[in-house]
C-alpha cells in the first residue's frame, strides 16, 4: 500500500504530488532489483559483529 506523496523545495513551496497509484506503478515496474535480500547467507559482516560486540565503545557507560 503506497500513500500519496507531496515533494517541497528549500523554500517549503509545493513542487510535485506523486499519487499512490503512480508510486505502485513505480515499484512493480521495477521489478526485483530494488528489494533487498533477507536470505540466510553467510557474510562478513556477521564475523565482524562477534569481533565487534566484545570492544568497547568510547562512550559506553562503565559499570560502578
Amino acid at each position: 500500500m503506497f500513500y500519496e506523496v507531496r515533494i517541497f523545495d528549500a523554500k517549503g513551496e509545493l513542487k510535485k504530488v506523486l499519487s499512490p497509484k503512480r508510486l505502485s506503478n513505480q515499484f512493480w515496474k521495477s521489478g526485483e532489483q530494488n528489494l533487498i535480500d533477507f536470505s540466510d547467507k553467510e557474510s562478513s559482516s556477521s564475523t565482524d559483529w562477534g569481533r565487534k560486540k566484545n570492544e568497547k565503545d568510547e562512550y559506553q557507560l562503565e559499570d560502578r
